[in-house]
């Protein structure tokens, strides 16, 4: 006798509850009336990778817990205005990066090093312009809590990968 299919909406309760990383995969299969085996194999190989936003949501709100409304009020509109000017210039970034990988396989031509260089100033001065110099405090790098370290490349190294990278298209 084969198993009864899960309903989709509650493997994804079971994969959002598993990624927030707050209870296990027991406590899961109970909250869900489900067997461990199935949500060990609806999570097998995901990640917890909600965690620490769950971690700094907490930490966020006990700060503002000690604080009056007026004050709560003016924090939240204040993280609402920086959040959408970030996630704007991401936005941004992500577009410049497409058009050139868009011009690439359409037209076949190759976007130099100054073309890339220039773009990219123009939206780091807005960014730095709209959102402030503040902006170096936001972690904008974070992968499940842990600081990224981009690589930083000279001009030359720059040069030399683009060299590269336009050899090869």
């Amino acid at each position: 006798m084969a198993a009864k299919a899960l309903a989709k909406s509650v493997v994804d309760d079971i994969l959002l509850e598993w990624r927030l990383g707050q209870l296990s995969q027991q406590k899961i299969a109970q909250m869900k009336d489900v067997s461990k085996g199935v949500v060990n194999k609806i999570c097998k190989g995901v990640a917890q990778d909600l965690a620490s936003n769950v971690t700094a949501g907490v930490q966020y709100q006990q700060a503002l817990s000690q604080h009056d409304d007026r004050i709560v009020n003016a924090v939240s509109k204040t993280v609402d205005e920086i959040s959408k000017r970030l996630n704007f210039f991401r936005g941004a970034n992500m577009l410049v990066a497409r058009t050139v990988v868009s011009k690439v396989q359409t037209d076949g031509t190759n976007a130099s090093y100054q073309d890339l260089n220039a773009a990219a100033t123009a939206l780091g001065r807005a960014q730095e312009s709209v959102v402030g110099k503040l902006q170096k405090n936001f972690d904008t790098n974070t992968v499940q809590g842990e600081q990224r370290h981009l690589p930083v490349c000279s001009p030359e190294q720059l040069r030399a990968i683009n060299s590269m990278l336009e050899s090869q298209c």
